[in-house]
């Protein structure tokens, strides 16, 4: 190291030298130089054309400015042998040895030489500035110290920009993606992250720059443009390479990544086969994964297709955007972090939300730390933030099981799968309007004046609660010697806990319906797509049926309904995910007995909504 007396640093105010010559002449500065004449200028990770050396572009006429750290401040051996094993690399000629070759001279680059140059001269610039080096890192300066480490001396005028002495190395900070590499606790989901056939490289010729045709008739370019994409990556829509971003990223290590491979797997379990294509009575067409894949004998096509949803589930949201944060413009950094700890809820950058289990549901803000992020402390990437998982504590259930609403007026044909003895197959859509809404009101008497109860309370008519969207799907008996089936199609669900929620409406709250002396009661079953039933859990007992009758006080002639069906059901196997043309899907069917003595007088039923809740045993 340099004691501050060791060196007598001079500003050269006319500046004739270029900064390479300041660099090359200074003794003081050998160590940085053996570095700079060694590496290459590249423009990108794969950059095949790279010729130029960090020296030879430090004595061009562009203006920069450079931190150059003192002899004896840093690890030159360290760069030096990484560059000695590329030259190795490419002696051999093998396309892998020159692939390896280039990503080290890129590594020595990005990592070290462009980690302590800026385009365009700044000196002179007062206090504490941030501005971006070569490497696209965004770094502060100023007071003395650039990067958190302190200049030696004054700066250096030069024919083409300023030279500052540090007494260290500029400290490379990685961004979320080269992070993911760099710490060998990532590995797992870092292999499976930048796999070939996921993280994919590809030439564009339309964008590179064409020179001549070589000796074997093929074009050379003189500048070629790759293009980079990743499938998972792209569908998280989270721009982790990007240095101008921020992001806060929650990454499994090895262990906990195995860990919610299988506490996700659960939801995504697919059965070995399934019934598809519906023609409006029966599925017509078998859909098989019982067979191995190809590239895997030991796997099954249920166990590929449900191995590559949960990966493709978890790693697509790994990744949170503060901006989705009220107020983040003006948090820093304890106070972004202090939220991401204590939300009740973040939402990924794929729209997932991800809920706080420990969050009590108050209208006030949580006080209760995330149990995922417990005892965890961030690594500050350059664009943000990543907390490293020790363990998966996150609860499928309340990530991506999803709550699922079907509203049948808004696609009849759709979400009505049939029906047995009804006046239209599909329903008759009633939309509720000024004129026929039978809306609850007080009574009033001949003067207009409201009527009471005895004890003064207003009499009420009509109908309380509203309706989403003012309209329902209206299902009347055709023959009342029969009984009456309507099947709604449950579509994506998991192979999780739900509850099946019914929101249904008397039929007189349509004025123009009558439905006076109505008594509500019907029977409802689920059956999957080969129509065998899948019972619901009462009271922690099966049952393949659930009766709703109003003369035991479960229908309310007054009032819109919300019905839940049971405690919950759990469906055996995955619907979501599967191929778009093997549509495949469990059914829910509510059956009104004809009338008798089991049905006095329900000729009809009025459905606003099935909905789909999951369930969290509460």
């Amino acid at each position: 190291a340099c004691a501050d007396d060791h060196f007598d640093v001079k500003s050269d105010a006319a500046g004739n030298q270029t900064l390479w010559q300041n660099i090359d002449s200074n003794s003081q500065l050998s160590d940085f130089a053996s570095i700079l004449k060694r590496t290459k200028v590249m423009k990108e990770e794969n950059d095949r054309n790279a010729q130029l050396t960090v020296a030879q572009l430090l004595n061009q006429p562009q203006s920069f400015t450079m931190w150059a750290p003192l002899n004896g401040t840093f690890n030159v051996q360290h760069w030096s042998e990484l560059l000695d094993r590329a030259d190795a690399l490419r002696k051999t000629g093998t396309p892998a040895a020159l692939q390896e070759a280039r990503d080290i001279d890129f590594l020595v680059w990005n990592q070290f030489a462009s980690n302590h140059i800026a385009r365009f001269n700044h000196e002179g610039v007062a206090g504490v500035q941030e501005f971006k080096l070569m490497n696209g890192k965004n770094t502060k300066y100023g007071n003395g110290v650039f990067n958190s480490v302190a200049e030696e001396g004054t700066a250096i005028n030069a024919s083409n920009g300023s030279l500052h002495l540090l007494k260290g190395a500029s400290p490379f900070s990685y961004n979320i993606y080269d992070y993911l590499s760099h710490n060998a606790q990532f590995s797992d989901i870092n292999a499976y992250i930048k796999d070939p056939t996921i993280d994919i490289r590809k030439f564009n010729e339309q964008a590179s720059v064409a020179g001549a045709m070589n000796e074997y008739g093929k074009m050379v370019y003189i500048d070629s443009v790759y293009q980079h994409s990743n499938s998972l990556l792209d569908a998280s829509h989270a721009q982790i390479r990007n240095e101008d971003s921020t992001y806060v990223a929650l990454i499994p290590r090895n262990a906990a990544w195995k860990e919610a491979l299988e506490k996700v797997g659960k939801i995504f379990n697919y059965g070995t086969r399934y019934r598809y294509d519906w023609d409006g009575a029966n599925f017509s067409k078998d859909y098989r994964l019982d067979a191995t894949t190809h590239n895997n004998k030991s796997m099954t096509l249920a166990d590929s297709l449900r191995e590559r949803n949960v990966r493709l589930n978890i790693v697509s949201n790994l990744f949170f955007a503060p901006y989705r944060i009220k107020g983040y413009e003006s948090m820093d950094s304890a106070a972004l972090i202090h939220h991401v700890q204590y939300a009740d809820s973040l939402i990924s950058t794929a729209g997932t939300t991800f809920y706080n289990t420990a969050a009590k549901g108050a209208t006030k803000q949580n006080v209760n730390l995330n149990p995922t992020l417990a005892g965890l402390t961030p690594y500050r990437a350059s664009n943000g933030y990543v907390f490293e998982l020790e363990n998966y504590k996150f609860d499928p259930s309340y990530i991506w099981v999803k709550k699922i609403d079907f509203r049948p007026a808004a696609a009849p044909s759709v979400y009505t799968l049939g029906s047995n003895n009804t006046t239209d197959a599909n329903g008759t859509t009633v939309n509720l309007t000024e004129a026929n809404y039978n809306r609850e009101r007080a009574e009033l008497d001949a003067n207009g004046d409201t009527l009471r109860t005895a004890d003064g309370k207003p009499i009420m008519l009509g109908v309380s609660g509203s309706v989403t969207e003012n309209a329902y799907q209206s299902y009347v008996m055709k023959s009342t010697r029969q009984n009456m089936t309507v099947d709604f199609r449950l579509d994506d669900v998991l192979s999780a806990a739900y509850q099946i929620e019914l929101v249904l409406v008397p039929t007189k709250i349509n004025l123009n319906d009558g439905g006076e002396d109505e008594k509500v009661v019907f029977n409802a079953e689920v059956f999957d797509d080969n129509k065998n039933n899948i019972p619901f859990t009462v009271a922690g007992a099966k049952t393949d049926r659930i009766t709703i009758d109003q003369k035991q006080g479960q229908f309310d002639p007054n009032k819109v309904n919300h019905i839940v069906l049971g405690d919950y059901i759990t469906f055996p196997k995955c619907y979501y995910g599967l191929p778009s043309d093997r549509k495949s899907f469990p059914m829910l069917r509510l059956t009104v007995p004809r009338i008798g003595p089991r049905n006095e007088n329900c000729q009809q039923l009025n459905i606003v909504q099935v909905i789909l809740k999951p369930y969290r045993g509460n």
